[in-house]
């Protein structure tokens, strides 16, 4: 007679809820598919006249507005090159700034870039949320010019202006130095991973679980 264990019980709840842990991958690579498809499909559209509210990202926008004649230069590989994202403040209104990213450029550029003014560019590309400081990048040193992160409040401060809060990734030709931006959504999506682990596991489980049933 087949009789129920309570080790039993633990294999089978466990079993479920890797089962259901994999499923919920599944439909979390569904609805990030879905999500990318709609954003890739709002970079084909055309570019709209940029205004505050827009509040989504991946929107393209253009725009014409009064460069503050400063620049950040973040710290960014480039297919293993070091290099910097040229990131370039504009004055939305007398008390809004917007930040524009310019673009890639060499380290051997930087001192032509620093000099260059940006007064007559018409800008278009689409926004991104500013990225946040994660856990392993390193922090900012005020005495340098180069930073790795951008920090919004510091920012606020200096420039003494609130900061709209998505970053315009800018697409149209910037400068002969800079390797302008692509358009390209960049969304981790590695459910389809995470789903084959879980279901790999409840596979193995399951195996274990029937060999260990049939020798007891």
């Amino acid at each position: 007679m087949f009789k129920i264990k309570s080790l039993d019980i633990f294999f089978i709840f466990f079993i479920f809820i890797v089962l259901s842990l994999g499923t919920w991958q599944v439909f979390r690579l569904h609805s990030k598919n879905n999500l990318i498809s709609d954003l890739e499909s709002n970079l084909k559209k055309n570019s709209i006249n940029f205004n505050a509210d827009i509040d989504k990202e991946y929107r393209k926008v253009l725009f014409k507005k009064k460069y503050l004649k400063s620049k950040i230069f973040l710290y960014h590989l480039n297919k293993g090159e070091i290099g910097f994202k040229v990131i370039v403040p504009y004055e939305v209104n007398s008390s809004l700034v917007i930040l524009v990213d310019k673009g890639w450029i060499r380290k051997d550029k930087i001192n032509l870039i620093k000099n260059t003014s940006f007064d007559d560019d018409i800008i278009e590309g689409y926004t991104k949320k500013i990225r946040e400081k994660s856990l392993f990048t390193p922090n900012n040193n005020i005495k340098e010019d180069f930073l790795y992160s951008i920090e919004i409040d510091n920012l606020k401060k200096s420039l003494n202006k609130n900061i709209y809060p998505l970053l315009i990734i800018q697409t149209s030709t910037a400068n002969k130095d800079i390797i302008p931006n692509g358009y390209e959504v960049r969304l981790s999506n590695n459910h389809l991973q995470y789903a084959i682990t879980w279901y790999g596991l409840a596979l193995f489980t399951i195996i274990f679980f029937l060999y260990y049933r049939k020798k007891a």
